[in-house]
């Protein structure tokens, strides 16, 4: 059956609609950016720094209670959200350091919004998943098995309001989380940042001579910077700028594992 004109019409009717909604949602937007370059401006004046993490998880709580009083997906708000709070600090953040306070400020400096999770090496995932989960109440979200040309781990993430821990074990002593096992003992293996840009953050990064184990590693909704481990600290850092992806994509874990094989890095 075909579509009639009057159906046509109809639906001209409510893109229309959907048309004026659209510019209404951006001028919107385009006002609270402008107000956004106001606080930059505050900030800078009073040397405050840029980002204040109680204010974005503030945000993101007060949107996705909004949401759901109108009848949305809680979930969809805090990412949109986040979407939003990531670009008006990347305005904060080029203001920032156009200006004297914020002249030669890092990517870091200028727009780390949180620690999006903690990975940690362990010599018995079983045993791991046990405790965290059985214990301390952490919910198993998901488990992986990840090989490489030679070796392999396997993984567990672990969730607990807006805590994330990535459990991680080798499957055999060549496995680079069982070399670091072997050297550093179990514990923290890396730390992930989120940033609200990865071009920028690895611009930065190289222009500040960090020595770094891969380039951006894309997928979908989600990408992955890693930096090699800082002798000093003993600490591998991750840069992660998500966009709707709120978990991990496989492919991007295989990159990296590989990544470690190809350097021989631990």
């Amino acid at each position: 059956m075909g579509t009639s004109t009057e159906q046509i019409d109809a639906l001209a009717v409510l893109r229309e609609r959907i048309d004026r909604v659209d510019e209404q949602l951006l001028s919107a937007l385009a006002e609270r950016t402008a107000i956004c370059r106001e606080v930059a401006e505050l900030k800078a004046e009073q040397d405050i720094p840029m980002m204040q993490p109680d204010r974005v998880a503030a945000v993101e709580a007060r949107w996705a209670e909004l949401a759901a009083a109108c009848g949305l997906d809680a979930d969809f708000a805090r990412s949109l959200a986040r979407a939003v709070v990531a670009e008006n600090c990347r305005v904060e953040g080029v203001m920032l350091s156009a200006g004297e306070n914020g002249a030669g400020a890092s990517v870091f400096a200028r727009s780390a919004i949180r620690i999006d999770h903690v990975a940690i090496a362990v010599r018995d995932l079983d045993a791991a998943i046990a405790y965290y989960g059985g214990v301390l109440g952490f919910e198993l979200k998901e488990r992986r098995q990840i090989s490489g040309r030679i070796s392999g781990m396997d993984s567990a993430v672990m969730e607990a309001g807006g805590v994330k821990f990535v459990l991680v074990q080798g499957d055999s002593p060549e496995s680079n989380v069982s070399r670091y096992i072997e050297a550093y003992g179990p514990g923290v293996q890396h730390v992930a940042i989120e940033i609200p840009d990865a071009p920028e953050a690895l611009a930065d990064m190289r222009a500040r001579g960090v020595d770094l184990l891969t380039g951006i590693i894309n997928g979908p909704g989600l990408d992955q910077i890693f930096t090699k481990r800082e002798p000093n600290s003993g600490m591998q850092l991750e840069i992660i700028a998500r966009a709707e992806n709120e978990g991990f994509d496989p492919r991007n874990v295989q990159q990296l594992f590989e990544a470690m094989e190809r350097e021989n890095v631990y």
